[in-house]
């Protein structure tokens, strides 16, 4: 599915991950698995009330207990508050979720620190709480936070075109709703830090993250140390999924600890408190309107959405909201005259919601393709045709300003199509199994969190040849280190293997603002990419005079650096280093290059600062069992446009990836609560999909070459996951002869809709 690129040595060939030894025999490093020399171990004291004011803290008993060597309570975190605006340690002597930080505790070693955390008593005056979106809008509602009247957080309005105009020009307009239940990004590797603030002045944390220098920037911020004093350091991480971008509370609570105690304090989280540190994503609402003529050309979107944000509002979510609207509201991928987006953000007593993988975006995309599905079936259109009629193509400019320099949309329609015979099965398959498709993509990297998007790099090339590249991205898994020694082995003309790469350390490798926005593959393989350029160059002045031949004639391919006209007579590339460094300049072979990609003046902070869009279609085929409810995933189709696929077998790996997290959030993953309480805070009973649920997954690379991309690549991060909860919906909707509404799709939930299909008058959607 790949084109064969024969002018590259390196570009399009099936690289193993460069980790992938260490992980497979054990040999990884991870921050839990970090011993500092005197070491302490610390534990969090959290709240058991989901709103209540603090009368009493009474630490005394804990602080006696032997091994014990810090005891930090609100008073050591006063003036201290989180980018969400919660107080670090309840120093306001308010706490507003179960689990929210209170005490904390570092002893000699874990045991003797739960020991003490149990001598904690704490006294509360219990108040009144809110735990759903009903209950929080409700008139007379406690409010959680004075002067936010309806517990409303943040209110949000956005529009496109003339919405009106164009809804008045429609000819068929359909409405529908949809809830989305609240998840969890369930990571192999828990939360867990390491802090040292033992030096005066210094501060040295441990952790695992997508962005060393948004933790950096987070720390400094809060504790008041300049950030040239604050060194992060990322070990292999397993699993990140949207969620390790910044610092979370025991990030400050550890070191706040390491500092009381003068020595090293390691926080490492349980089971049961991942579902309270990292808070996932929350409880969602959403109406949809969409106007159509009856030729299925769209004409306007209307999106409403109520999405829960826990006790505090975090920043992010309300980024994601403003900077991902053509997203949610399906324009980044479908062609519209109008556009209107509103979102109102509500406060609830439950931990600070974030965002799940897929930007928190799926319920919301699942819904959107939904309605496409059912306004086709109203106008006689199939999903397909329906599609392959409104999709985007190359050369576009949408409603909300993005260009579209390479666009792939309607390939990937056509080729899963094709390749699921879906014009043989579908309406044509036996009863209970059935076909959808589905749309998304994403944007790659571009101004939509910062006001840049800058990355740095650094190769050194060492006198035998091989090179040590230097940059702040992180690998959690996704496999960027080795496309970036991919990347530098093409420009270099050397191989993968002769790169080693050196990231993780802030004190050491140059700025990278993070992986993260799906950025790691355009952004940063385009600072690398320039750096390899930078120390290529200082090479070829050398090989072009040993050559007697102009630089610009020079080919540096396969460890060999040679005049494109007399292949026969190469140098070796090594022979060129060595001549570098034994010269008379005794010049040492460095090459430095950064990359901020460019964005039209005014549009940062939209998806219009984005230089690159992916784009992917997908066709699932399902059995659902209509006694039990049970949906059984059997073939998932995917074809996603990846500008060039660097290396086909990490793209076949992220699609699988996306695949089995995509249908997780769609047809089973679901943070069950009770009075904020979660009652399901494990693997055992927060339901993940098992391997053997797994589908067979056949995968169509697309390549359209993108002009900004290095060699033409852009993301194949969360750009699949998009296009994989309304495939799924589609099947299943297809397959019981009604609509979905609610996701994740249950057994509950197929159960419902099936009664409801039964019973017309209580039909959840309304034409």
């Amino acid at each position: 599915m790949v084109k064969n690129h024969e002018k590259y040595s390196v570009v399009g060939k099936r690289v193993p991950k460069q980790d992938g030894p260490q992980k497979a025999t054990g040999r990884a490093q991870f921050t839990d698995d970090m011993v500092l020399p005197g070491m302490l171990h610390g534990k969090i004291i959290r709240s058991s009330v989901p709103r209540g004011k603090i009368r009493r803290i009474d630490t005394s008993r804990a602080e006696r207990l032997m091994g014990v060597k810090a005891v930090i309570t609100p008073k050591d975190a006063v003036g201290i508050s989180m980018r969400s605006g919660e107080p670090l340690l309840c120093n306001d002597m308010t706490v507003n979720y179960i689990g929210q930080e209170i005490v904390a505790i570092a002893a000699m070693d874990e045991d003797t620190a739960c020991e003490a955390a149990e001598l904690v008593r704490i006294e509360y005056e219990p108040l009144k709480a809110v735990f759903s979106i009903d209950d929080a809008i409700a008139e007379g509602a406690p409010l959680i936070h004075a002067g936010k009247a309806g517990n409303r957080a943040k209110s949000i309005a956005i529009d496109y075109g003339d919405t009106d105009r164009a809804f008045s020009e429609a000819e068929y307009i359909r409405k529908g709703e949809y809830t989305v239940k609240p998840c969890h990004n369930c990571y192999a590797e828990h939360h867990v830090v390491i802090a040292d603030h033992s030096v005066s002045g210094k501060l040295e944390i441990w952790t695992p993250n997508q962005s060393p220098l948004i933790v950096q920037q987070d720390m400094t911020n809060a504790l008041g140390i300049s950030e040239s004093n604050v060194r992060v350091l990322s070990l292999h991480t397993g699993g990140a999924f949207s969620g390790r971008v910044g610092a979370r509370n025991h990030h400050f609570i550890a070191a706040i600890l390491s500092r009381k105690s003068s020595r090293p304090v390691k926080i490492r989280c349980t089971a049961d408190e991942e579902f309270i540190v990292y808070k996932g994503g929350g409880e969602q609402r959403f109406s949809a309107r969409t106007g159509a003529m009856k030729d299925g050309t769209l004409k306007a979107i209307e999106g409403e959405l109520l999405i829960e944000c826990g006790a505090y509002l975090e920043p992010v979510l309300v980024q994601l909201l403003r900077r991902f609207t053509e997203i949610y509201t399906g324009t980044a991928f479908y062609k519209v005259d109008g556009m209107r987006f509103r979102a109102n953000v509500v406060y609830t007593n439950h931990p600070p919601r974030n965002m799940h993988h897929g930007a928190s975006a799926l319920g919301v995309r699942a819904a959107l393709e939904s309605e496409m599905d059912l306004i086709g079936q109203h106008l006689g259109l199939d999903p397909v045709a329906m599609r392959l009629k409104n999709a985007v193509e190359k050369g576009d400019k949408t409603i909300g300003n993005i260009h579209y320099a390479s666009c792939g949309l309607k390939t990937c329609i056509e080729k899963v199509a094709k390749h699921s015979a879906w014009k043989k099965k579908y309406g044509k398959l036996q009863p209970f199994h059935g076909i959808g498709i589905g749309c998304g993509g994403i944007n790659s990297g571009g101004k939509v969190t910062l006001d840049h998007d800058t990355s740095a790099a650094i190769i050194k090339i060492e006198e035998d040849g091989k090179a040590t590249l230097l940059t702040g991205i992180p690998d959690m898994g996704q496999g960027s280190h080795t496309v970036m020694a991919m990347i530098a082995a093409e420009t270099l003309g050397i191989f993968p293997e002769d790169v080693t790469v050196v990231s993780g350390d802030t004190d050491v490798v140059p700025l990278d603002i993070g992986a993260f926005s799906q950025r790691g593959t355009l952004v940063t393989g385009n600072a690398v990419k320039a750096a390899c350029l930078d120390a290529r160059k200082q090479l070829a002045r050398i090989a072009s005079k040993k050559l007697g031949v102009n630089m610009s004639s020079l080919c540096f391919r396969n460890r060999l650096v040679y005049a494109k006209k007399a292949p026969e007579k190469p140098l070796s590339f090594d022979s060129v280093v060595h001549d570098a460094l034994h010269s008379q300049e005794g010049r040492y072979v460095m090459g430095k290059g950064f990359y901020n990609p460019p964005s039209p003046s005014g549009m940062v902070g939209t998806l219009a600062a984005t230089p690159a869009f992916s784009f992917g279609a997908q066709i699932a085929e399902v059995e659902v069992d209509p006694e039990t409810g049970t949906v059984r995933l059997i073939k998932m189709t995917v074809a996603h446009d990846v500008g060039r696929a660097l290396n086909p077998l990490a793209v076949e790996g992220q699609i699988d990836g996306q695949v089995f997290s995509g249908m997780g959030q769609t047809l089973h993953e679901q943070r069950i609560q009770e009075k904020g309480l979660v009652l399901n805070p494990s693997f055992l009973e927060y339901k993940l999909p098992r391997p053997f649920e797994v589908p067979e997954i056949e995968r169509i690379i697309v390549e359209t070459i993108d002009p900004y991309g290095p060699f033409g690549a852009k993301e194949v991060g969360e750009g699949p996951i998009m296009a994989v909860p309304g495939a799924i919906a589609g099947a299943v909707s297809n397959a019981i002869g009604y609509p979905i509404t609610e996701f994740p799709i249950t057994p509950e939930a197929v159960l419902r809709a099936l009664r409801q299909k039964k019973n017309p008058n209580k039909r959840a959607m309304k034409e």
